[in-house]
């Protein structure tokens, strides 16, 4: 047994991820990864990049081996825990997945090195080194390690029996770089990331738990989701805004997979992109028949039933929304995949609300926009709208000022902020902010009118 208040090597990068997430053993469903950075994905395969001539080792978890986009892709599996290779994990294998789906061409080598069993942390060290060696004397350019430890080398080799076990795999590593094979590393692990200078540490863009001592060298573009396997040709067509071919093939598969609400979804967004609203709005009702938690689902559903124009139904979906949300605590959800920002989504649906007169909604949507992003200046400015139909004019300055600070070209912020000006009497102030906007947009006649009007009342009171 491994003694007790000893640290543990850990898989980094999703480690949230299960292998039901990958393999769906009751339904016999495999998933493989979308990847939201699309145009990333787009640029590296137009520069004509596909791993060609080159042999990639992932030192992982292993690997489902009869996942059928992988199985024919592996040009090795080899496995250093005495468990077999077999991913019980899902880590190995969705690490696998990313590289097969961004490097169609590049030869796969499947090192496992990590099992969660118990056995002393000497050894789950030189699992590692183990395989490490194996890599490069099977020839791999490139080394992949999301294992390792939070803490750094000088401090694991204290621990009992562990020194040798980290030079072992200091000593591979430095073996590996001398060779020219480039060893990357998921931020995080600061061991083995600190065996080397050379070795490249990879993050994800934006997150923000990162250790202070070993941060990352490069970030990686891609944010994957996974879907099922019968969903992934049609979700690839739809995200390349290919609809009507998107739409042949999710009409095949809700043909065999009825009860899965995403295919409604999706052909609903497919149905959508052909301009045929009403049809997507039946397929939205029908994902919801299914999962009527699903808040994308709802917002998507709002989105299609305005371009119809039918605003007080659509209205009803947001409110949907803001009650699943509020229940859910999830102030920062991406209200839809398919959008390119999550404060975006919320600043939109805070827009409608507006212009329905229901403000308090409206405030609510604003804020989450701006405690997703705070530089988003749409949101501020709108916000400040909000507090000056409330006639709290102070606090709509402060939000009027950041906005102006944020998009000094926003010609509707430098006005309302005149106005709020004007409200609390201090016009001298206000015909100031009057004049940046007129500056930015000589047509602005509601900058210029406003000016005339506060000048008038300037004047009288100084004729008092």
């Amino acid at each position: 047994m491994p003694e007790q208040n000893v640290p543990r090597v850990r898989l980094f990068g999703a480690h949230e991820l299960k292998i039901s997430d990958i393999f769906d053993e009751k339904k016999d469903i495999y998933y493989v990864p979308i990847f939201q950075g699309n145009d990333d994905v787009n640029k590296l395969h137009q520069s004509a990049y596909t791993g060609k001539n080159t042999k990639c080792a992932i030192l992982d978890s292993g690997v489902l081996s009869d996942h059928p986009y992988l199985k024919d892709r592996m040009d090795a599996i080899e496995d250093f825990t005495g468990h077999g290779p077999q991913d019980r994990e899902g880590h190995g294998t969705a690490v696998a997945l990313n590289l097969a789906m961004t490097a169609s061409d590049a030869s796969i080598l499947i090192g496992k090195v990590y099992e969660n069993d118990d056995v002393p942390l000497s050894e789950y060290i030189n699992r590692i080194a183990r395989g490490v060696n194996w890599a490069i004397d099977s020839g791999a350019r490139i080394i992949n390690l999301s294992v390792g430890m939070e803490k750094r080398t000088e401090d694991i080799s204290k621990y009992s029996g562990c020194s040798e076990a980290v030079k072992n795999v200091c000593k591979a590593i430095n073996r590996a770089i001398e060779n020219r094979i480039s060893v990357l590393v998921a931020a995080g692990a600061n061991f083995p990331a600190d065996c080397h200078e050379s070795i490249i540490v990879v993050g994800l863009p934006g997150n923000p738990v990162y250790p202070k001592d070993v941060h990352p060298t490069v970030y990686s573009p891609f944010s994957p989701i996974l879907v099922p396997t019968y969903l992934f040709e049609g979700y690839a067509h739809l995200q390349m805004g290919m609809y009507e071919q998107a739409l042949a093939l999710f009409k095949q598969a809700v043909d065999l997979h009825p009860e899965d609400h995403q295919l409604w979804k999706y052909q609903a967004l497919c149905l959508y992109g052909l301009k045929k609203y009403n049809d997507a709005v039946q397929s939205f009702d029908k994902a919801l028949a299914i999962k009527q938690s699903d808040v994308e689902t709802w917002y998507l559903k709002g989105i299609t039933l305005l371009a119809i124009t039918q605003n007080d139904k659509a209205i009803e979906c947001f409110d949907e929304v803001l009650k699943l949300v509020d229940n859910a605590g999830l102030t920062g959800m991406k209200l839809t995949e398919f959008s390119n920002s999550i404060s975006d989504d919320w600043y939109n649906m805070g827009v409608y609300y507006e212009q329905a007169s229901r403000y308090d909604e409206a405030a609510n949507c604003y804020d989450k926009a701006i405690w997703i992003d705070p530089l988003n200046a749409k949101a501020r400015n709108n916000r400040g709208v909000i507090s000056a139909i409330e006639e709290k004019y102070e606090d709509s300055i402060k939000y009027f000022e950041v906005a102006t600070e944020l998009n000094p070209s926003m010609v509707d912020a430098w006005f309302n902020n005149g106005l709020a000006l004007s409200r609390l009497g201090r016009y001298e102030e206000s015909i100031e902010f009057f004049d940046k906007a007129i500056a930015i947009d000589p047509a602005c006649n509601k900058a210029l009118n406003e000016k005339i009007r506060v000048t008038g009342k300037l004047k009288s009171s100084e004729e008092l």
